[in-house]
């Protein structure tokens, strides 16, 4: 078995199937833990699916949502985020990385997330992600925090 295919893992479940999001200029927000923000300082692990994930990184999108109220809903839903940063859908392109929309209902525990997608890193090998997960920070860094921490 190689890397490669012991990183593959199923959709995850509830997913439909649908068309990746094509506007390259498109930002994904992306919610980066307290534990992976230490002294402003931003690990490249926050840009790379855990094993949680299933090889889907969550992010939400920037033509349905702010980083403001994408921040707010993410905390709402009991999770905890210190900073919000971005990467357009073509520099996950770049990386061979598509992003595919992956709008959350309601449930009774949580709120809905109509903006939720998510940069898919199936069929990456685990040292591959790594690297794509530090170049991905870096272009993140580069745009900035998005929304002030509270």
């Amino acid at each position: 078995m190689s890397a490669r295919d012991e990183d593959a893992a199923e959709p995850a479940k509830g997913t439909i199937a649908s068309s990746p999001i094509s506007d390259a200029d498109e930002i994904m927000f992306r919610q980066v833990h307290p534990i992976l923000y230490q002294a402003g300082a931003v690990a490249s692990s926050a840009f790379m699916p855990t094993e949680d994930d299933q090889g889907h990184l969550p992010v939400d999108r920037g033509s349905l949502t702010t980083p403001k109220a994408s921040l707010d809903l993410y905390r709402a839903n009991g999770r905890q985020s210190a900073a919000v940063y971005g990467v357009s859908v073509g520099e996950f392109t770049v990386e061979g990385i598509p992003c595919q929309p992956d709008p959350v209902p309601a449930t009774p525990n949580l709120k809905a997330n109509p903006a939720h997608a998510y940069a898919d890193y199936n069929g990456i090998g685990t040292s591959q992600r790594k690297k794509k997960a530090q170049r991905l920070r870096t272009v993140a860094l580069r745009r900035g925090l998005l929304h002030p921490i509270v």
